[in-house]
């Protein structure tokens, strides 16, 4: 072979070797980046994304359109707190009536479409099914996945044969009441008011009487049935005349039931020995005959508010009186039977003539005459007026001018000496000055008074100062070792003619004054204010104890029902005729109103003892709010840990000298107010072995640190079982 062909194999195979070992080698560096291509075109808009609600404290639910052709169709929204739609309703009901207008003197009345059969089963004195109201809950839910839904009944309204007929009439206000509730969701309430004839929504006639924000004021949040009914607007859509509890016999009509249940143990009936109930769900017995209003019960504006833009119907109480409404407080009259039933007017059969006698000019006057709280009205009259006090350092004996003024009189001043509201004998007139030391936390020690009462002084007794104004001087002196701010109040109640029958007779709940005074401060310190006026007027309209004296005005009850009260002064002296076996029993206001209040849930009957040896049992005494929420009576954030350095511990025992509280035995102050309510032997173990709360000790080994109470590292702000959290205060 020819060397040089020879020579180029090789060389070739030794190229080719190279470039394959080449290909393994490393890589190179980056070229370069070339142009940039050209734009592509828009693409599809992406399908957008909704934020929906996942967890729900709380429901709020809108209808926002209805119709009737023949079974209703209903379209409705729903979010949660935060406004995120919630998407996970899988059922619903809805409640829907027509408003019947009133004729011939009858009020005007919800009729239910839906309708039950209710049987008599012999589990009360009723024996005769009747008919009761009801939902739709059966009919067609559709979802639209984004908070929006709608629903179609079950049931053909346009023509209801069964259990009872009911007239489709598409001219007439028509209410829609929604209820959702169970499953894990918070219940909610929507009302729609429509005329179906032309779809309007305003300018109806919808006999708005009572509002649920009246009833929530004494019940804080009215939810019944379950817990899934929380409007009046919806109860009344069944709770009409024309439902009827079968096992009672009883009418649950809205304007019958509710009077019948808030006069409760008033009833004259129930008065006689009988009893008011009503059987609910699964035959359940819920008796009234135990209910006590914690006001006067003519005060029907508290529910019926006709001055509220809300409720404008509301005069109705008034101007529409009906055998049905005034039968059902009044339930010993048998308007059938005339002046033998009790109804002086005659024989009344029907409504049609009842606004003849019931009216402004009428026979007997007008309906809301006839409810007037003469004392209330009459005690407008009166204003106590505390203008000086002075000679208030310690070792004095303090002088305090006033005056008694009319402000529907140009606060023209009364003649303590010869007005009759002031000179009726036997107690019916009766002023007294009360003073009370310190305001850190009321003692009293010094007064002279028990235990711990104040300085009470005669007003009648005061010297005329000629112009007006009158001046009583204390002949207690304030205790030498006082320190900081005293307190003066104005109590008591001028004798009044209520009946115009010039005798002076009746005693006048005037509002009581409270202020203060200098001891060794040099501006005064008021007491602080743990309970506002306001919240205990919205059940109790206001508050008037002690025969009158004391109305109106918590800062004068805490002068008395202090830390070192009892009501050992009141009791019998002979422990076993004492319905408790107690020698006394604390009157401390931070554990009495507590005590009081709580006494459906307390393991042990609560007893006071007062005036003339009187026994108050507070055992039956049902809170109708929502226990837990302290807030119904406390300012905002003056039930939270810890309390106050200078709140005392509440005395159990007055030990040997009443008026030496240095050998009183206590209950430590958080402990005191706790243990009011939870009053069982282990809560109170709780308090001691995790709280250092003290069950048996003295305020000075309170005050010197021997006893320290540690509540508030678990109860505080903050802790992992926060006052605020456990009693759940939110309720909203």
């Amino acid at each position: 072979m020819n060397v040089n062909i020879k020579l180029k194999h090789c060389i070739s195979f030794f190229l080719v070797v190279i470039l394959l070992v080449g290909c393994d080698g490393s890589t190179g560096s980056t070229g370069p980046i070339g142009p940039a291509g050209p734009t592509g075109g828009t693409g599809p808009t992406g399908p957008a994304v909704l934020e929906v609600s996942t967890e729900q404290s709380s429901l709020v639910a809108t209808i926002t359109s209805a119709s009737i052709n023949s079974q209703p169709v209903v379209n409705f929204t729903l979010v949660d707190q935060d406004g995120l739609p919630y998407v996970g309703l899988t059922s619903v009901r809805f409640t829907l009536s027509k408003l019947i207008p009133g004729q011939n003197g009858d009020s005007s009345q919800w009729s239910s479409y839906i309708n039950q059969t209710e049987t008599a089963d012999g589990n009360g004195p009723g024996t005769t099914d009747t008919i009761q109201a009801t939902s739709d809950r059966s009919g067609e839910l559709v979802n639209n996945q984004d908070g929006s839904y709608s629903y179609k009944f079950e049931n053909d309204v346009t023509a209801i044969t069964s259990p009872v007929a009911v007239t489709y009439d598409s001219t007439l206000t028509h209410r829609l009441a929604m209820q959702i509730s169970g499953g894990g969701l918070p219940a909610t309430n929507a009302i729609y008011d429509f005329r179906p004839s032309d779809g309007a929504i305003s300018d109806l006639f919808s006999r708005q009487i009572v509002k649920i924000e009246s009833c929530n004021e004494c019940h804080g949040k009215l939810a019944l049935h379950g817990g899934g009914r929380l409007d009046t607007q919806l109860c009344v859509t069944c709770h009409n005349p024309g439902s009827t509890d079968a096992n009672s016999g009883n009418t649950v009509d809205f304007k019958v039931m509710v009077h019948k249940i808030h006069r409760g143990e008033g009833l004259p009936s129930v008065e006689k020995g009988g009893e008011y109930a009503i059987w609910g769900f699964r035959d359940t017995k819920h008796d009234y005959s135990a209910v006590e209003l914690p006001q006067d019960i003519r005060n029907c504006s508290k529910c019926h508010d006709d001055a509220d833009s809300d409720t404008p119907e509301a005069i109705a109480w008034q101007v529409n009186p009906t055998i049905e409404a005034c039968g059902s407080c009044h339930d010993d009259v048998d308007f059938a039977q005339g002046i033998a039933g009790g109804h002086d007017g005659g024989v009344m059969l029907d409504n049609s003539n009842c606004t003849v006698c019931h009216t402004e000019g009428g026979f007997v006057g007008s309906v809301a005459s006839s409810h007037t709280i003469g004392g209330k009205v009459a005690a407008a009259d009166f204003n106590y007026n505390i203008l000086n006090v002075i000679n208030t350092g310690p070792g004095d004996f303090p002088a305090v001018t006033f005056s008694v003024t009319n402000p529907n009189n140009s606060d023209a001043a009364y003649d303590l000496s010869t007005d009759p509201a002031f000179t009726a004998g036997g107690g019916v007139s009766r002023l007294a000055i009360d003073l009370a030391w310190d305001t850190d936390d009321y003692s009293n020690t010094g007064s002279g008074s028990g235990a711990a009462s104040t300085v009470s002084i005669n007003g009648l007794s005061a010297s005329d100062n000629g112009d007006g104004t009158y001046t009583a001087t204390s002949t207690v002196a304030i205790p030498i070792d006082a320190t900081g701010t005293g307190a003066v109040a104005i109590e008591g109640h001028p004798a009044g003619d209520i009946d115009g029958d010039s005798a002076f007779t009746d005693r006048l709940p005037v509002k009581s004054v409270v202020d203060y005074f200098t001891i060794t401060d040099t501006n005064v310190s008021p007491r602080r204010e743990v309970v506002e006026n306001a919240k205990c007027n919205a059940c109790h309209d206001q508050v008037s104890l002690h025969g009158a004296n004391r109305n109106g005005e918590v800062q004068l009850c805490v002068m008395c029902h202090n830390p070192n009260n009892t009501d050992i002064n009141r009791r019998p002296a002979d422990v076993a005729s004492t319905s408790d076996g107690k020698v006394e029993e604390s009157i401390d206001f931070k554990t009495l109103i507590h005590s009081i209040h709580a006494s459906g849930m307390r393991e042990n009957d609560f007893v006071v003892y007062g005036f003339g040896g009187t026994e108050h049992d507070f055992s039956h005494v049902h809170f109708p709010g929502i226990l837990n929420n302290c807030e119904t009576c406390h300012a905002a954030g003056t039930y939270e840990l810890p309390l106050g350095g200078n709140v005392l511990a509440s005395t159990i025992s007055t030990g040997t000298d009443l008026a030496d509280p240095e050998d009183d035995s206590n209950i430590s102050a958080t402990a005191a107010v706790c243990s009011s309510c939870h009053d069982s032997a282990l809560a109170e173990a709780h308090m001691t072995q995790n709280g250092g709360a003290s069950f048996d000790t003295s305020q000075a080994d309170v005050s010197n640190l021997i006893v320290i109470e540690t509540c508030q590292f678990c109860h505080g702000p903050g802790g992992i079982k926060d006052v605020k959290d456990v009693h759940n205060i939110d309720i909203d």
